[in-house]
């Protein structure tokens, strides 16, 4: 009797539903023409407006196309990209949201497209970037979770519109919030793992604030994620650098020199015509007095495109390691490239090479361009003037320092304090070569020949290989 019932009742049921289908499909079907219709007149507004904006050739083509079709999709798409292409070109707002119309009225004909919901992405990305209107990140955070994930790994993502346009507003108020801005890029890193301008951004973050171990381990984690970015590498490679030189002098921190190294090895196979890269660790190798494969590095280099300014730093690499012959031949290329003699690594060069009097052209172009100077100019320009028996260039009045060190240096190369008082001064080996090496000097102007020999080996047994003062040591210890 039970068993009866249950099936008595199910057929009622059965019975309710299918009398209920045939006015619920036609409120169905209704609905659907009602809303095809509002497509179909948005589009007729819309394809009135594209008359008045726009009169191309081009486009009124297209508006005929959607005109005698109204509910096909791909006029409408091509419409809308040529609007928009020619709105980016012109600035042209009213066209460029016309544009984002018809990307919109688009969609409702096909739900679902990933071509049209990626224009639309672009759009409301751009929007976010540009701080067009409020909803725009908010809108494109939701066309980005439309795409699939194979999809979304081939786009910026949405938050990283949001941290850019957010930045240059802090900058642009002088209101600089670096908790805000690492938030906002810790959401790009959820939304996209695999997106290695977030990893960047928020390491030169930290970097600036001097969280390098964070800013290390942001980029390591960019790494693991993914395996193909020669950016990624390169900015583990300079965070390294900038961690080894954080209380300038980078020789101090071998094992970062070390590690930036690694990570330019790593970046060159991804990127093998980046003569940056090349250059970058050709640095760090004679950095640590790997001076053969320095050099090679530097001749990849300058094989990828042989400019004044990279035949220069491969000449003074050069000058620095004592090959005059190099030294020269390249200095002579730069200069027919169009490298000024008013440019430091010109006389700097003839410096190391012992040429004072091409060193004292150098630097009298160099004084005749410039409007500030340092106190290492200041010395160079005394130097280079006794060497040559000129008078020298510059004066005391005109020097400007950067930290209590050059301010010490000053001080000593003035005389106004002495030796003594600017060795307790020197902290690190940076320093020490520059208190061995200026000292060694006065010493020998001063015809103590014997007590600045002792020093210019001193200032050679620093091992920061790629000072000035080393070759003028090497050189005047020769003499």
């Amino acid at each position: 009797m039970t068993l009866l019932l249950s099936i008595f009742t199910a057929l009622l049921l059965l019975t309710s539903c299918s009398s209920t289908t045939p006015s619920s499909l036609d409120a169905s079907t209704t609905q659907a023409n009602t809303t095809k219709q509002k497509i179909i007149n948005n589009i007729t507004v819309l394809l009135q407006e594209s008359k008045k904006i726009n009169s191309s050739p081009a486009i009124a083509i297209l508006i005929k196309k959607s005109e005698e079709n109204s509910n096909a999709p791909e006029p409408l798409y091509d419409l809308a990209y040529a609007h928009l292409k020619h709105a980016q070109a012109t600035q042209n707002m009213a066209e460029y949201n016309l544009a984002k119309n018809y990307f919109s009225e688009t969609l409702l004909l096909v739900p679902g497209n990933l071509a049209v919901i990626g224009a639309l992405y672009n759009i409301y990305y751009d929007d976010t970037l540009h701080d067009r209107n409020a909803n725009a990140f908010q809108t494109a955070k939701d066309y980005f979770l439309q795409m699939p994930e194979s999809v979304q790994e081939t786009m910026n993502p949405p938050s990283l519109a949001k941290f850019i346009a957010t930045a240059i507003k802090q900058d642009t108020q002088h209101q600089p919030n670096h908790q805000m801005l690492r938030e906002i890029l810790l959401q790009a890193i959820q939304e996209q793992p695999k997106n290695d301008s977030a990893y960047i951004q928020l390491a030169k973050i930290y970097t600036e604030d001097h969280y390098f171990t964070l800013a290390i381990a942001t980029l390591k984690l960019g790494a693991e994620n993914i395996t193909d970015s020669a950016e990624l590498y390169k900015a583990i490679a300079l965070t390294y650098e900038k961690r080894a030189n954080v209380n300038n002098c980078s020789y101090e921190n071998p094992k970062d020199i070390a590690n930036a190294t690694k990570y330019y090895k790593l970046a060159i196979p991804l990127a093998p015509d980046n003569q940056e890269l090349h250059y970058n660790l050709s640095g760090s190798l004679l950095d640590q007095h790997q001076n053969l494969l320095g050099l090679n590095e530097s001749s990849i280099a300058l094989e990828l495109n042989p400019t004044s300014t990279t035949l220069s730093i491969t000449a003074q690499d050069y000058s620095i390691l004592g090959y005059t012959k190099n030294a020269n031949a390249l200095l002579e290329l730069a200069l027919n490239k169009g490298l000024a003699t008013s440019e430091t690594s010109y006389h700097e060069i003839n410096m190391n090479l012992g040429d004072w009097e091409k060193a004292a052209n150098g630097f009298s172009a160099y004084v005749k361009t410039h409007n500030s100077f340092t106190v290492y100019d200041l010395i160079k320009s005394d130097i280079i003037a006794q060497q040559s028996q000129q008078q020298p260039w510059l004066t005391q009045n005109k020097i400007t320092f950067n930290n209590k060190w050059e301010e010490s240096l000053l001080n000593y190369w003035t005389d106004n304090i002495s030796a003594d008082a600017l060795k307790k001064m020197a902290h690190n080996s940076c320093e020490k070569t520059e208190y061995y090496f200026y000292s060694g000097y006065k010493d020998l102007y001063n015809d103590q020949t014997a007590q600045a020999k002792i020093k210019f080996a001193e200032a050679l047994d620093q091992n920061t290989y790629r000072f000035i003062e080393r070759p003028l040591a090497r050189n005047f210890l020769k003499k």
